[in-house]
């Protein structure tokens, strides 16, 4: 079992990992946003009705893979709603509102990118010990297995995001950051994450109460009271009304909202199961948390296509890879080279001309104007695609 200052140095350590990260984040997006092409941006602008400095945010978030441009405004959007709610407007001037959208646009990116990751990859070995529990005959040392790795998960790593979001989010409620938080962990919609609450919040409650029976029955020690007590509190915050959760309880209530692993054993839980899945199903692709990742899942989703179908879904994919690297600061012929080497390790190219390809292709680039590279660049990947990795099956 985790000591209360066990707890506290992990989560200190996390907050301080999670400073660094963020203000590499900023700078790297006030950085980049000053490469987006301003046409893109006004274009996202008039069709979504959104301010311009809106617009060049979700811009870029799209291009890291993250989510929909629609998606990313509609968050931005309604995170300067709540504060105009709440007294704490925005000026409306073109420097208030970049400010803003660079630091919700690197909650954005972190939320719904590295934090789900991460809490993804943690979950798996709670899921394991989670597995099969029913009733209230759960062994001791199972139990406090069980309560230590939730509290590690949810104090350590979730509770620190939580707090540094509400340091950041003035006059928030627990219920904003439910829902900021479970909207990325859940990929529902807020109507339907609001219509789960109450049964979440009783599932929760329901297993703590099953894992506090376990210790009863063991022997009396300084560690068996001092976790009943704990539990007992705990039970008490998540019992609250969601606008009034401790951090604690709201950092314990996005851990069951997390998806588990399908297992098909049919013994899973019913205090656990909330309905959901992992959104990585069984790990039939690979993780998405680089353009190649992207890449490689759409060179294979792209196999179920044929004719023109695949090559103008092939195209779009491998030209959004293409944009994305660019805005990371690689050149035409480096994005191309890349490319070539990642699916050539990646899916088992075989005898393949790749080095030639490579430099017949920087020499190609570099022969045509500038206008005209970025659409080179997407054809020489997909002729690459087409030729080495379909085949025959290209035609």
């Amino acid at each position: 079992m985790l000591l209360e200052p066990d707890i506290q140095k992990l989560a200190i350590e996390s907050r301080q990992r999670l400073v660094q990260e963020f203000a590499d984040k900023y700078a790297n997006l006030r950085e980049r946003v000053r490469r987006v092409p301003e046409s893109d941006a006004r274009k996202i602008s008039e069709e979504i009705s959104c301010p311009l400095e809106i617009a060049l945010i979700a811009y870029l978030i799209n291009m890291d893979g993250i989510m929909g441009v629609k998606q990313a405004v509609m968050l931005l959007s309604a995170e300067l709603q709540r504060r105009a709610v709440v007294g704490e407007d925005i000026p409306n001037l073109p420097g208030n509102i970049m400010e803003f959208a660079l630091n919700e646009g690197r909650w954005i990116s972190h939320i719904y990118g590295d934090f789900v990751r991460q809490l993804e990859i943690q979950v798996r070995g709670l899921a394991n010990l989670e597995e099969g529990i029913q009733g209230t005959s759960i062994e001791v040392e199972r139990a406090l297995s069980i309560i230590a790795a939730r509290t590690k998960m949810s104090e350590t790593l979730i509770a620190p995001v939580v707090e540094e979001w509400y340091k950041e989010h003035s006059k928030a409620t627990s219920m904003d950051a439910l829902i900021a938080f479970g909207q990325a962990i859940t990929k529902w919609n807020i109507s339907t994450l609001n219509g789960k609450f109450i049964q979440v919040q009783r599932r929760v409650m329901a297993l703590f109460r099953v894992l506090r029976e376990s210790f009863l029955t063991a022997s009396d020690s300084f560690i068996m009271d001092a976790t009943i007590n704990r539990i007992d509190s705990l039970i008490e915050e998540l019992g609250k009304p969601f606008d009034e959760m401790s951090q604690r309880a709201v950092s314990h209530f996005l851990l069951h909202l997390t998806p588990r692993l399908a297992t098909g054993r049919g013994d899973r839980s019913p205090y656990v199961t909330i309905g959901v899945t992992s959104t990585r199903g069984n790990k039939a692709e690979p993780d998405l948390t680089s353009p190649f990742d992207f890449l490689e899942r759409d060179v294979k989703l792209a196999k179920r296509r044929i004719g023109t179908e695949r090559d103008d879904y092939l195209k779009q994919k491998v030209a959004r890879v293409m944009r994305v690297l660019k805005h990371q600061g690689n050149t035409q012929a480096e994005s191309v080279e890349k490319c070539l080497n990642e699916l050539v390790d990646r899916l088992g190219v075989q005898d393949s001309l790749v080095d030639k390809i490579i430099e017949d292709s920087k020499i190609a680039i570099a022969s045509v104007p500038e206008a005209e590279r970025d659409q080179l660049s997407v054809k020489i990947v997909f002729d690459f695609i087409a030729s080495n990795v379909y085949g025959e099956d290209a035609v």
